[in-house]
């Protein structure tokens, strides 16, 4: 646990003596109504985001929710974007492959004994207000939820809707009409499943106070939920996604005034009004009174109390002070009986020493439990786990152990980080199911020239052996594309020394539409490893092309990549890609 200890110390400093009120605070007030949960993590970056299209659905397994259960945590919020995984207006009927997905988070779930929070997760980013008829959508996708899942076990629990902001320019009349909103869905659930626990929440990104203004629903089986990211100067500091934060980085919390960082000349107005009042936004008396007075109201309602979202981006906050911010809002929250999810677990409000790619969280995922942060743990009440556990497996490892090296199969492999495409027209569909033969394949509706479909290893593999023993590739294709053009090549991630940012040297061969007919019937292609040439490489660092130096290496090969030479308008088929 390197620097608890001195987190604590420093912990101590803070709350016993730099705020001394809190030695004279009475007992604070407790809800009276508790759960058999208190600690949780919200799985973000996993079905919570658009693109990537159903791929998504490989990134957490069932070793990754043992992996959570190991630390302590009791429940787990899943955000869910369902309306981009609908057919949209007017049914919004919810995709297979989601469903698959939430049914077997669900199984390992009761499994585990661990709860679960199905979350209605639409982008809730300021620039996508949400829609003025959203309780439509709301009713048409929780009719279908409540309806699959009424006969689950208490392990399952519903949330309405994550962060509601309908930005109409009048915050009053908008909680009110989303106090209106949320209690109509709620009646639809229940004439479906009375046994789930709901969560409501209030407006304006489920704010606390907008949460003190939501109607009693007369409901004996809800949860209240709130967000806490206060204060949002030192949680959200450089980040890009809200204009007044992006100004500001390295924010002391608590406030010191000689650690503040200057104010960019270039700040806009509302940045300069978060820096101007984060002495006051810091002090523990403005972030404690919001706690007491939600588990006031809280007691006044008969039900139990949770916010499901609180946390602090690890780029540019101090580590030590990160940590005390979550040991001291965690311990605030444990003495109320609020019950506590954090945001997140590999993102970049997570548990671990980094973050995983947010474009693409299939790519370099922390590794459980090297990676883990153990003052984080530590500050947030959850389990210590022993490091000297093995690593997890990666797709070479795991090809060779079982002498076959399929990269997608009526799935993707174990261990293929799928890279998507590089310019999204539309997302590819992985595991549409065949109507004849009920084989899974992916497929591309249409596609940019020059994009590019990506299986990677997650790592610079050998192939020699590979090559030397003759393998083939195989794969097979349909389309009824006439004068279909594209490159299959293995990648090489060789760096050059002359030029440190390296070279993607490839490996590979050019297919035409006399390779597969376009006819739509499958046609599959066989490629001797051997028989593939070097074509040249593209240097990322210039944006230009190179012509073939005699540099590409088997030995350190890092993906197959499917590289589409004209557009696709016709759509293309792809399925049983393996070197055999």
């Amino acid at each position: 646990m390197k620097g608890f200890r001195f987190v604590c110390a420093v912990f101590a400093v803070f709350v016993f003596a730099a705020l001394s009120v809190s030695a004279q605070q009475k007992e604070p007030p407790k809800v009276n109504v508790v759960k058999p949960y208190t600690k949780g993590l919200n799985l973000s970056e996993w079905l919570e985001q658009g693109g990537f299209g159903n791929i998504r659905k490989c990134i957490y397994g069932k070793q990754d929710f043992e992996n959570i259960k190991s630390l302590g945590v009791e429940i787990i919020r899943v955000p869910i974007w369902f309306e981009e995984f609908s057919s949209g207006k007017p049914d919004y009927i919810v995709e297979d492959w989601l469903w698959e997905t939430i049914d077997n988070a669900i199984d390992w779930c009761e499994e585990l004994q661990m709860y679960m929070i199905i979350d209605f997760h639409n982008n809730c980013s300021d620039g996508h207000p949400t829609k003025p008829d959203v309780e439509k959508m709301l009713v048409k996708i929780w009719k279908q939820i409540a309806e699959r899942y009424k006969d689950k076990s208490d392990y399952v629990l519903y949330e309405i809707m994550n962060e509601p902001h309908l930005s109409s320019g009048n915050l009053e009349a908008d909680i009110r009409k989303w106090g209106k909103v949320q209690g109509n869905v709620l009646k639809e659930i229940r004439n479906i499943d009375k046994k789930h626990t709901v969560i409501v929440g209030g407006e304006h990104s489920n704010g606390l106070d907008e949460m003190l203004k939501l109607p009693d629903y007369k409901d004996d089986n809800i949860i209240y939920n709130f967000h806490d990211y206060t204060p949002f100067l030192f949680t959200h500091q450089g980040a890009d996604w809200w204009n007044p934060m992006s100004y500001f980085t390295h924010v002391p919390f608590p406030y010191v005034k000689e650690k503040m960082p200057p104010v960019p000349q270039n700040a806009t107005d509302e940045a300069k009004s978060y820096y101007k009042n984060y002495e006051k936004d810091a002090s523990e008396k403005s972030l404690v009174a919001p706690l007491d007075k939600a588990v006031e109201f809280a007691n006044k309602r008969n039900s139990a109390l949770m916010c499901n979202e609180y946390g602090v981006m690890m780029t540019y906050a101090d580590e030590q002070e990160r940590a005390n911010w979550y040991a001291m809002k965690s311990k605030w929250m444990k003495e109320r009986n609020i019950i506590r999810v954090s945001w997140d677990y590999t993102g970049k409000f997570g548990i671990f020493n980094y973050a995983s790619d947010t474009g693409n969280p299939m790519k370099d995922l922390p590794q459980f439990p090297q990676d883990l942060n153990e003052d984080i743990l530590a500050a947030m009440e959850l389990n210590h786990v022993k490091k000297d556990a093995k690593l997890k497996q990666k797709w070479f490892a795991l090809s060779k152990q079982k002498g076959s090296y399929d990269i997608y199969t009526d799935s993707l492999a174990k261990g293929i980080v799928f890279e998507g495409l590089t310019s999204p027209w539309d997302t590819p569909r992985v595991d549409k199911i065949d109507s004849k033969g009920g084989e899974k394949y992916i497929w591309i509706e249409k596609l940019n020239q020059y994009n590019v479909l990506v299986f990677g290893f997650d790592e610079a593999v050998d192939f020699t052996d590979l090559v030397n023993k003759n393998a083939v590739l195989e794969f097979e294709v349909r389309t009824n594309q006439k004068g279909l053009e594209f490159e299959t090549y293995f990648r090489d991630m060789l760096v050059s020394e002359s030029d440190e940012n390296g070279y993607e040297w490839r490996c590979g061969k050019s297919f035409m539409t006399k390779d597969f007919p376009p006819d739509g019937k499958w046609h599959k292609v066989s490629v001797p490893l051997k028989d593939l040439s070097p074509t040249g490489a593209w240097l990322t660092s210039k944006e230009e092309w190179v012509n073939d130096k005699g540099l590409f290496s088997w030995k350190k090969v890092d993906a197959l990549v499917f590289s589409f030479t004209k557009d696709i308008k016709d759509g293309i088929s792809i399925r049983n890609i393996a070197i055999r």
